[in-house]
């Protein structure tokens, strides 16, 4: 009977032995998980920039940032694209971007309206052409009761055409026909031969001379530019802002992507070929026209400081011709973004 008892009582200790084993494995199990938890809740959330661009020459720089991780691993950037002006100032006014590539008329219009935005830099100058398949067509003058298609109505280069218009004598809407339609609508209906004069910028100008041989680029806007006023500035066509109250929530991550946009334009310039196909992966865009396309799109990177000159000598000559297209008045200092 002693040696029954004296059994029993090993059995329960044995028992109460792996019981506490159980239980400090499940308690150390426990505090593993709990450190592995407060080792991911410690972990740096990813910040996302939100960016709007139009499929053109401002975003070729931010494919290279966004491949390269530019501005940090734990920074992405995230691309949408617009295709109109209405869309991008519904971009503005919503909650969902921080920065977007701007035609210059379009951020004045807005910053005019006392929107939250600010330029940080001018990166597209002179992007504009004028084509034909006219083998006959050699001046402004040719167009006299004919009719030009035109992309972006009220778009600095829908101004421009009609400024070099009216400087060759001609009236709008009286001895000259515009038609506005799409980049890809106007680029077809020169591939096609339905039109015969258009203004377009790239890639598309370099899409249709490609495509058609009969067509050609008669004038460069930013030589006609140069020609019609006697002087040697560029035509300032697009750039890159923010909202203002992310510039200042953020003033560190700003500067350094101004100084990485600008080295991304600058590779984008050396290097066609890469740049071609990642504006292939991330906007579908084709690769060899964009390789072809990159010398001609007036890529060129200033900060808006360094573009006061020659934005003022172009908001003055829009001002001049219709206040409207720049929301009423020439816009002052305060809209210019400041290291």
């Amino acid at each position: 009977m002693k040696k029954i008892l004296q059994i029993s009582t090993l059995v329960l200790l044995l028992v109460f032995m792996v019981a506490c084993s159980d239980q400090t494995k499940e308690d150390s199990s426990v505090k593993a998980k709990k450190e592995t938890s407060a080792v991911i809740d410690d972990k740096k959330t990813d910040e996302v920039i939100n960016i709007a661009v139009p499929k053109a020459p401002p975003a070729l720089p931010l494919l290279r940032m966004k491949e390269n991780h530019s501005l940090g691993k734990n920074v992405d950037i995230n691309i949408s694209t617009w295709e109109e002006p209405e869309s991008l100032i519904a971009m503005v006014q919503g909650d969902e971007h921080d920065m977007f590539a701007f035609p210059l008329t379009v951020i004045s219009k807005l910053y005019n309206k006392g929107m939250d935005v600010k330029l940080m830099n001018v990166n597209t100058w002179g992007v504009a052409s004028f084509l034909t398949t006219d083998k006959n067509f050699k001046s402004w003058s040719d167009l006299k009761g004919k009719t030009v298609y035109v992309t972006l109505q009220s778009s600095p280069p829908d101004i421009l055409t009609q400024y070099f218009l009216k400087e060759a004598g001609l009236e709008v809407g009286k001895d000259v026909t515009i038609n506005y339609a799409s980049k890809p609508e106007i680029a077809q209906l020169l591939i096609s031969g339905k039109a015969q004069y258009a203004t377009l910028i790239e890639p598309e100008a370099t899409k249709v001379t490609m495509e058609n041989p009969k067509a050609k680029i008669a004038f460069s806007f930013e030589d006609e530019w140069k020609r019609v006023n006697n002087t040697d500035t560029m035509i300032a066509n697009a750039g890159i802002g923010a909202k203002d109250s992310f510039i200042s929530k953020n003033p560190d991550l700003m500067k350094k992507f101004q100084e990485e946009y600008k080295k991304a334009l600058n590779w984008t310039l050396k290097n066609p070929k890469e740049a071609g196909i990642l504006a292939e992966k991330h906007l579908g865009l084709d690769a060899q026209l964009i390789e072809k396309a990159i010398p001609n799109m007036g890529l060129n990177y200033k900060s808006a400081e360094e573009s006061k000159e020659e934005l003022s000598m172009l908001y003055k000559l829009l001002f001049n011709f219709d206040p409207k297209t720049i929301g009423g008045n020439i816009p002052n200092e305060s809209m210019y973004y400041q290291d």
